[in-house]
């Protein structure tokens, strides 16, 4: 039987050790599943920008300047999923998945840092699920995305394309 086409997430270590595909595979997986292919590229290209923008690299910008997912001292990463609250489940997700679960976000992390197709989401450098962010916020938007005049809004002149759940903004 040949060896699978997908490799495995790895569910121990340190996610800043990990190599970058690997890196930003998982966390597109973990933002990203279920998404529509645009919107697991567009994560891995909001990833990209912001190496590329903020100058941190691709460990900083999806782990923050330590490039730590763990013991960091820091609850909250730049890429919710690896903040320390979410870390535990992080890893069962990535256990969960099979290959075919996988295998996008492993095509979407391998396009963008080739650059093999154009980035869909117009240069954003941040998203999020708009109704989730507002549960989890009490009501409220972070002020970076919310509109000036309604803080239950995205900002409109922020927005670049909304893809699935996901709304993409530039700062």
């Amino acid at each position: 039987m040949p060896p699978p086409l997908v490799p495995t997430f790895p569910l121990l270590g340190e996610p800043g050790a990990w190599d970058v595909l690997t890196l930003v595979a998982a966390t597109v997986f973990l933002e990203a599943q279920d998404e529509p292919w645009d919107g697991l590229l567009g994560v891995a290209w909001v990833i990209r920008r912001r190496a590329l923008d903020w100058n941190q690299g691709w460990h900083g910008a999806v782990l923050g300047p330590d490039a730590k997912a763990e013991g960091d001292a820091h609850p909250f990463e730049p890429f919710s999923c690896w903040g320390d609250s979410d870390l535990a489940r992080s890893q069962a997700r990535l256990a969960a998945a099979t290959p075919a679960m996988a295998e996008p976000s492993w095509k979407a992390a391998a396009v963008v840092l080739w650059q093999l197709l154009a980035d869909p989401v117009g240069g954003a450098t941040f998203y999020l699920n708009v109704p989730v962010t507002l549960k989890i916020r009490g009501g409220t938007l972070p002020a970076w995305a919310a509109d000036p005049h309604d803080a239950t809004e995205p900002d409109p002149a922020k927005i670049t394309i909304g893809v699935g759940r996901h709304t993409f903004m530039r700062a």
